[in-house]
């Protein structure tokens, strides 16, 4: 039966209310929905793009935001990584850009290098795409760990004992390979590792990250002596590289002011592996030898060889991972060979040869590439000073401070301090500085140079003189002037051929050649773009349900837990309930004010004392454990008897007289007609079943005893945020489900039953 009557209904008044309440729930139900939009939407992303906040993930629809999270996987989540291969070109994975230019020429070509030499370059010279990350599981993470499940059977102890291991989840199956041009890599895999090298090989060519020595050295062995700034770097050494990528670490030792830099990165930073010897140094070699052991017995005994004499070894071509050899050619190599007998190897060197080899001359790699610009036009004038291209640079500066139409240029609000400086200079205190230009500025830290050329004639001469003699160039902007800009660069260098010259946009020759792993990347993403968009998707969801399956009992000891915690919450409490209601004890009231009190205290206040309990009867670690502290709800039982108290008196006493015992009552009278209010008990004693989380934690911290929502808080401490929110989505899962299945007897069971 409705409220409000027929009548009612069509007074204007009670529409007016209807509609009002109506819009009223329906803004709540919003304010509802949108933080559980929001938290779906971060379920679906990664570190890079967490803080966008948005109700669609914005790689959903964005190509640079989804480019952005390739690379980050790509890298393995590791910035300095990128900045090694893309040479410095962007700071974090956050500003990561899309080319703006590619070569479909130039990718080809580099997929057809490795195709033919894929077995040539191996472990030293490329490491695995999407194989670590921070709290999550890449792609070829979960891959290797999904293999080493199906080879052992699912067998974890069956896996230890194969491998010699003694993990203790399959969580700790993983590898994390970083600094693989580093002295300290050694490569030396073992136990499951050993594996891990067979299945390294075998991942598809686009997963592979061939390494960049010209990158390694510019950010292990310039930068940190020229505090990673290019010009710095020209005026020490005497250079005019206008880009970082026209630094090429040069095969054999250079001539030039790199030369003491080159000695030391290949005497001690570079990986051994990648360093060569020639055959020339062989008589230092066996001098150093014979120095160390004497006897060519004491070195065969060492390296359990057996050579005849210490003449007879050779330069080594395959060096091995650990022992002795190893130490020894390290030691030969930092400390005794001429620097003239080093060389290098690496993929970028045999690429110089196969592209020099393929191409024959310098001249039609430029055209096949289509490298430079092909007219002035192209060339567009940026807004805020470039940082990248130092000739570009320069350009700019000149053309804006002495060609840029004054209306074009424009003042940064965070020049605020160089003008201050300026017109201190210029001897101008505020009050003056008021007066003079008619400003009305009430303190010194509220002193802005306008945004555009003033007005007042006199602030207009003092606000030129200051862009165009005393700013840095990082402040100004300006716009509206590229025709004349084109104009410029055309006056200054006369033919296109000569720009690209330049700037270092063009290859002069084939050493110089620097393999663009920007580019690269960004062609492999196009080409399997939705590949990798399918896997950010799953990604996050993939690795909540592996731990749910594969790790411990969460789910099986979940479900176990809440089909007895609402087992025993529909017998336990509604026998206390009908005791009090059936009989009507003298302290009815009183034992349902104690009980009533119970709800006073915080769950955690009786954590101590339960834990304590539990521990004395040993009930630790036990499904007992987490049942008996919850099987008597002080609620549970006063609503009940507000139930009971409810029926009709007359069935009981019909009952009665018929013969009925006081259980067959209760069972089937009683019961019976509760079903609404206990299936309310029921999905109270879920709902706290379910969520609990501490206090399960606390009393059964055996793994093998950890429920869902444990699992969930430890996976959130390691994990990142949007794996967090992820298991946040799953677990809300099946109380939405319970809610809409069983949504009708919820109902029913608040309503105040009308059978008497």
């Amino acid at each position: 039966m409705s409220i409000i009557g027929k009548v009612g209904r069509k007074s204007f008044k009670v529409k007016s209310l209807s509609t009002t309440i109506h819009v009223i729930l329906l803004l709540g139900a919003i304010t509802m929905i949108y933080p559980f939009m929001m938290m779906i939407s971060s379920s679906f992303k990664s570190n890079v793009d967490s803080k966008k906040f948005s109700i669609l993930p914005r790689y959903f629809y964005k190509e640079e935001m989804l480019f952005k999270k390739y690379v980050e996987a790509r890298y393995n989540e590791n910035s300095a990584l990128m900045i090694e291969q893309y040479k410095d070109k962007f700071i974090s994975f956050e500003f990561v850009e899309t080319p703006a230019k590619i070569s479909s020429k130039k990718y080809a070509d580099w997929r057809e290098f490795i195709s033919e030499n894929i077995d040539k370059h191996i472990l030293f010279d490329y490491f695995v795409a999407e194989q670590s990350g921070r709290g999550i599981y890449p792609h070829n993470e979960r891959k290797f760990r999904n293999l080493m499940k199906q080879e052992s059977e699912n067998n974890l102890d069956g896996f230890n004992e194969t491998y010699g291991t003694s993990i203790l989840s399959w969580d700790e199956v993983r590898v994390e390979e970083n600094n693989f041009a580093s002295r300290h890599f050694s490569g030396d895999y073992q136990g499951f590792l050993s594996r891990y090298e067979q299945f390294r090989q075998d991942v598809p060519l686009w997963h592979r990250n061939y390494i960049s020595l010209d990158g390694h050295f510019i950010n292990n062995e310039l930068f940190p002596a020229y505090r990673r700034n290019l010009q710095t770097l020209n005026n020490a050494l005497g250079t005019d590289y206008t880009l970082l990528k026209n630094i090429i670490l040069s095969q054999r030792v250079p001539k030039n002011n790199l030369r003491k830099h080159w000695i030391h990165y290949v005497k001690n930073i570079i990986n051994i592996h990648h360093v060569g010897v020639d055959a020339k140094a062989i008589s230092s070699y066996h001098s150093f030898l014979k120095a160390k052991y004497r006897e060519i017995s004491l070195l065969n005994a060492t390296y359990k060889t057996e050579f005849a004499s210490f003449e007879t070894i050779e330069i080594p071509q395959h060096l091995p991972r650990f022992g002795a050899i190893l130490v020894d050619w390290i030691f030969f190599i930092e400390n005794v060979v001429d620097e003239e007998y080093l060389y290098l190897k690496s993929v970028e060197f045999d690429y110089r040869d196969w592209l020099k080899k393929k191409y024959v001359t310098v001249e039609n790699l430029n055209e096949a590439y289509a490298n430079g610009y092909d007219d002035f036009s192209e060339i567009k004038l940026p807004t805020r000073y470039p940082t990248e291209n130092l000739k570009f640079q320069q350009d700019w500066k000149n053309f804006v401070l002495n060609n840029a139409a004054n209306h074009s240029l424009q003042l940064l609000m965070t020049a605020q301090s160089e003008f201050i400086d300026f017109i201190e200079a210029e001897n101008f205190d505020l009050a003056s500085f008021n007066q003079t230009f008619g400003t009305s500025f009430d303190a010194e830290i509220n002193l802005y140079p306008t945004k555009f050329l003033p007005e007042n004639l006199d602030y207009q001469v003092l606000w030129l003189k200051f862009v165009r003699e005393a700013v840095s160039p990082q402040f100004i902007k300006v716009e509206n002037e590229q025709q004349e800009w084109q104009k410029f660069l055309q006056h200054r260098y006369g033919s296109i051929e000569k720009l690209n010259a330049e700037y270092g946009l063009i290859y002069q020759d084939f050493d110089e050649i620097s393999i663009d792993f920007w580019e690269i990347d960004y062609q492999v993403f196009k080409e399997h773009r939705k590949t990798i968009f399918n896997e950010f998707f799953k990604r996050n969801y993939v690795m909540v349900l592996d731990l749910m399956f594969y790790n411990g009992r969460a789910i099986v000891n979940t479900l176990i837990y809440c089909l007895l915690a609402i087992l025993v919450a529909i017998i336990v409490n509604p026998l206390a309930a009908y005791a009090m209601s059936r009989f009507k004890l003298k302290a009815t009231y009183k034992i349902i004010l104690i009980l009533m009190l119970t709800m006073a205290f915080p769950p955690m206040v009786m954590g101590i004392p339960n834990f304590l309990l539990l521990k004395k009867f040993n009930l630790l670690n036990t499904f007992w454990a987490l049942i008996l502290p919850a099987a008597a709800d002080g609620y549970f039982i006063f609503l009940l008897k507000g139930f009971f108290d409810s029926l009709p008196q007359e069935l009981f006493e019909s009952a009665t007289i018929d013969g009925a015992s006081e259980t067959r009552i209760f069972w089937q009278l009683a019961m019976s007609l509760s079903k609404p209010i206990m299936a309310v008990i029921a999905l109270g004693a879920f709902n706290a079943a379910y969520r609990n989380f501490m206090f399960a934690f606390i009393v059964c911290q055996d793994k093998s005893m950890w429920t869902m929502m444990v699992h969930i808080y430890q996976l959130m401490q390691r994990s990142c945020a949007g794996v967090g929110f992820a298991a946040l989505v799953i677990a809300a899962i099946p109380t939405f489900i319970v809610f809409v299945f069983f949504q009708n007897i919820i109902i029913r069971g608040i309503v105040v039953p009308t059978e008497k």
